[in-house]
């Protein structure tokens, strides 16, 4: 039994007729009889009394009509409101700590503009986190700061920011240029393993043969930075929340010889993943934020 079966149906019963029905439905007189019949023998039963060389609806095909027309008329709503259908389905964004602190709110809001309708659930957690929520379509879009190795996701860069060594402006270190191995000897507060900011200065510790031990370890960046201006430790912050705490004075940079630490924003999704209309205004919208950055 389908929907083709069920509109043949439908018609003969408007037409009162397998020969106007044919007509109507551009058939042949015999392709709408054997239609009739496959969907009698489905049904199990007759839906039409034969009499005189003439059909007429019988009080069995009168039921069978009236569900048959629910279904089609729920068909139809289907057939032609799919593309309505994702704008309904949520769209699930994943993203790291960092970018969802200082980026996603911007993205959020420009994307309400072009999708208003659109329901959004975000997930906020480590870049290792996001990134196998992703590899698990346990999320659509991700947008992950930091190099990836996953030869199944693709990476669209959209902004970057710099790595800065903190301290308090009363530190021995404020202000002046210092050895890797100096800033090591003091307390560090520094982000959790497993976050991006973390990864690339432990990555660029084992370039120098170093190994940080932390004395405070936090998957918040406020709270170090908290911590910092009360000189209990050093740390390593993204420029977009240290710089303004350097130009307010609470902060102090710390010049390191060669220092280049930079992580780059990623928006990312799985290779084989079929990106909806919505999906794609996310991408334009992240994208169109990259080229004023630029």
């Amino acid at each position: 039994m389908t929907i083709r079966h069920l509109r043949i149906f439908q018609t003969v019963c408007r037409q009162g007729s397998i020969t106007r029905a044919a007509q109507a439905l551009y058939m042949t007189q015999p392709a709408v009889s054997h239609a009739i019949s496959e969907l009698e023998q489905e049904a199990g039963c007759e839906l039409f009394d034969r009499i005189s060389r003439k059909i007429y609806l019988n009080e069995t095909g009168k039921l069978f009509l009236e569900k048959a027309s629910r279904v089609l008329e729920m068909y139809e709503e289907l057939e032609n409101g799919a593309q309505k259908l994702e704008e309904q389905a949520t769209l699930r964004i994943g993203s790291n700590i960092t970018i969802g602190y200082h980026w996603l709110p911007l993205i959020m809001e420009e994307f309400r503009a072009v999708c208003p309708e659109v329901p959004v659930q975000v997930s906020v957690a480590q870049a290792r986190e996001i990134t196998g929520q992703l590899l698990k379509h346990e999320i659509d879009l991700a947008l992950i700061e930091g190099p990836m190795e996953q030869e199944e996701l693709i990476r669209i860069p959209f902004s970057s920011y710099r790595l800065i060594p903190v301290c308090a402006p009363v530190c021995a270190l404020a202000g002046r240029e210092a050895e890797l191995e100096e800033f090591l000897e003091y307390p560090l507060l520094l982000r959790e393993p497993g976050s991006a900011i973390r990864d690339t200065f432990d990555s660029m510790l084992r370039v120098h043969n170093l190994t940080a031990k932390p004395a405070w370890t936090s998957v918040n960046s406020q709270v170090l930075i908290r911590a910092v201006e009360h000189n209990l430790g050093v740390s390593v912050l993204p420029d977009v929340l240290a710089e303004s705490k350097i130009r307010g004075g609470t902060v102090a940079e710390v010049h390191i010889r060669k220092w280049r630490l930079a992580n780059t924003n990623h928006l990312v999704y799985h290779k084989d993943k079929f990106l909806t209309a919505p999906m794609q205004s996310w991408i334009r919208v992240v994208k169109t934020m990259s080229k004023r950055a630029e």
